[in-house]
């Protein structure tokens, strides 16, 4: 281990060296990688104020996200998987275990990227990123959409809704209660609303033409997973019978004039409907659900939910943790670290070092922070506490690399490069999961000419380099 004296004036010199390849190892070096780490992050604090005071429109950000992504790409495959691979050949490493050190690293650390990104968004940690925050809550919006629209897909009128439409139906949909000897609806009222039943049980009573009073005899009974009403709402008519709560009873109620927006915004439910109406509707719309049973229409008609609002995303992460500020911290230290690493480890000296992965992190930190800082203070966050959890990045960047600039270059060669693998394999994680995703949401087709030219410009810096 190298051996260092503190000077009266503070200064830190070196007096023993530790050989790795060429260069040494110095306080000197390491402070440095340190300090190249702090740049590439320090534009998580740009970006978050440029969020947070300055009007930047949400396809700006896109572009330039995207144009960072291509950059990434770029450092990735060409500075960091090729040129690790080329080194371990030059070492005398076989060509295909070099191959399966880089790629296996990579799969490694897109994995733990994958798993960690997972716990930490459900733990409350979505809100840091705008399209962690709107996977997450489409994700919980499908999971508790799932059993409903399971015991939807029982009743062959509702089945006839094509799935792929059905997120023109959850919006009407209203919890409904009744206690035990409450009445659903009495015979002869008008048909105003549809049920779906998903706790207990009511019986069917209907009363004779020539009776005034009276719920009428028993006839049948209702549970859980059935529909009550469709046909009175959707041919117009009144009730044929009395429903009546025989425990207490819990279900969804569509409205009649919500019904016939339903019906307006989707083609599939309205030509059922225009049978019924012409009495063909039993046979027909019988012959048509039966092409597919309840429990695969569920799943399609699951899957097929595909928009958020923001009301209902900012309810959802409140639901479920989002304004966990230490979950959101840990997000983005998972966020910083990989590159960090990389940074570090890759660092001997001034003359040597390759700076397309630095501009790249900074050029793809700057939007993203930018957007997040947006995301994080429509949850909630103060601006103190935005600055805080970007601004602590910086630092824990700088310590990632200073730690990877001590430990990894004097590792074995094929040790060094799982470990540049394992970073790299979650940056590639993060481009894909995050920073894609964002940037085409948000900023359409033309998106694709931005990551062309951030690619296109690291590639510059990779040819200049080259000996």
């Amino acid at each position: 281990m190298p051996i260092f004296f503190l000077s009266p004036s503070w200064s830190l010199n070196v007096v023993g060296l530790l050989e790795v390849g060429a260069e040494a190892l110095t306080v000197t070096r390491v402070m440095i990688a340190a300090g190249l780490a702090m740049v590439a992050m320090s534009s998580v604090v740009i970006g978050a104020w440029a969020g947070l005071t300055l009007n930047v429109g949400p396809k700006v950000i896109a572009n330039i996200l995207a144009f960072g992504s291509g950059a990434l790409v770029n450092a990735l495959a060409i500075d960091l998987a090729f040129g690790t691979t080329v080194h371990l050949v030059h070492e005398g490493v076989p060509n295909l275990t070099a191959w399966f050190i880089v790629a296996g690293g990579f799969f490694t650390g897109g994995l733990i990227y994958f798993t960690a990104n997972r716990i930490i968004d459900n733990a409350g940690g979505a809100a840091r990123h705008q399209t962690n925050a709107r996977a997450f809550a489409l994700g919980k919006k499908q999971e508790l959409a799932g059993g409903m629209l399971e015991m939807l897909g029982k009743n062959e009128i509702l089945r006839s809704l094509p799935p792929e439409e059905i997120d023109v139906l959850l919006p009407y949909l209203q919890d409904m209660e009744i206690t035990e000897g409450g009445y659903l609806f009495k015979q002869g009222e008008e048909g105003d609303a549809l049920y779906l039943i998903t706790a207990g049980s009511l019986g069917v009573f209907i009363r004779k033409d020539d009776a005034t009073e009276g719920d009428g005899t028993r006839v049948d009974g209702i549970s859980a997973g059935q529909v009550v009403g469709e046909m009175a709402l959707l041919g117009g008519g009144t009730r044929m019978a009395t429903i009546l709560a025989e425990s207490d009873v819990k279900g969804i109620r569509i409205d009649r004039e919500d019904f016939d927006h339903i019906i307006k915004d989707a083609p599939g439910m309205r030509a059922a409907v225009e049978e019924l109406k012409q009495e063909r509707v039993l046979k027909t719309m019988q012959r048509e659900a039966k092409t597919m049973d309840s429990s695969e229409w569920a799943k399609l008609a699951t899957r097929s939910i595909r928009t958020m609002s923001a009301a209902e995303v900012h309810d959802v992460l409140a639901e479920h943790g989002g304004g966990n500020p230490l979950a959101i911290w840990m997000g983005n230290m998972l966020d910083a670290i990989p590159g960090s690493l990389v940074i570090g480890a890759t660092f001997l000296s001034l003359s040597t070092f390759n700076p397309t992965l630095l501009v790249s992190i900074f050029l793809a930190n700057l939007p993203e922070a930018m957007a997040s800082a947006i995301t994080m203070r429509q949850a909630g966050y103060s601006n103190a506490k935005i600055y805080g959890l970007w601004g602590s990045l910086v630092f824990i960047g700088a310590a990632c690399a200073a730690v990877g600039n001590v430990f990894l270059p004097p590792a074995p060669v094929e040790l060094l490069a799982l470990c540049e693998g394992i970073a790299g394999g979650a940056i590639l994680a993060l481009v894909a999961q995050v920073m894609f995703p964002h940037a085409f949401e948000e900023g359409g087709d033309v998106v694709s000419i931005s990551t062309i030219s951030g690619f296109s410009v690291a590639f510059l810096l990779t040819v200049l380099d080259l000996h």
